[in-house]
């Protein structure tokens, strides 16, 4: 792809504990590869607006845009804007475009967690709206947390707060398995497929 990597080190963003439980919200660099979903698939949404194509106050991530949609908020656009999943999620990725130190990210959690995060507190490489620069973050939650809304923010009311390419899935440890798994079987069919017709040859 063609947009600009920070790092690809993970991020230790957030333990909580709720409810008796250690209950954890952790965030890096990168995503799981999975399937992107279509913005308005991924449940309600309120405020910012969708574009497909570059605006004089917001412009299309860096990189390659799934269905050349991307999330805009800001003081044009609408702020904030907040998606709630049709599902809580325990895993959630998405590439921030140009990010700005006024650019905030609040993650809610079905255990009334409330998590915020900002470029500079993610470790970004960029933070002053280089349009050039794009970074995939993805959120992993655990010990019984799911995340169930995700708030966009841009204060004070400046424009130029984009993502794209939102991805809800990561394999699990068990379709890896299986995955390499038939890798194996393939590579073991191939061989004795070959041999067997250089027997025969």
């Amino acid at each position: 792809m063609n947009f600009t990597v920070a790092s690809s080190a993970a991020i230790a963003l957030s333990m909580v504990a709720a409810s008796g439980a250690h209950a954890v919200v952790v965030g890096s660099f990168g995503n799981s590869g999975s399937s992107f979903v279509a913005i308005d698939l991924l449940g309600t949404r309120s405020g910012g607006m969708i574009y497909t194509s570059d605006q004089p106050f917001a412009d299309i991530p860096k990189g390659s845009i799934f269905n050349n949609q991307f999330l805009a908020v800001g003081q044009t656009a609408g702020s904030p804007s907040t998606i709630t999943f049709a599902n809580a999620l325990n895993y959630l990725s998405f590439l921030w475009g140009s990010p700005d130190t006024y650019n905030q990210l609040t993650l809610t959690t079905n255990l009334g967690n409330t998590l915020s995060y900002t470029p500079q507190g993610l470790g970004f490489a960029v933070t002053d709206g280089n349009q050039a620069f794009s970074q995939y973050v993805q959120f992993k939650a655990a010990g019984g947390e799911l995340i169930t809304s995700a708030k966009f923010d841009s204060t004070p009311l400046k424009d130029a707060f984009e993502v794209a390419n939102f991805s809800t899935g990561v394999p699990e440890p068990a379709s890896w398995a299986l995955m390499i798994l038939g890798v194996g079987f393939t590579g073991a069919a191939l061989r004795r497929r070959r041999s067997v017709s250089v027997k025969y040859a």
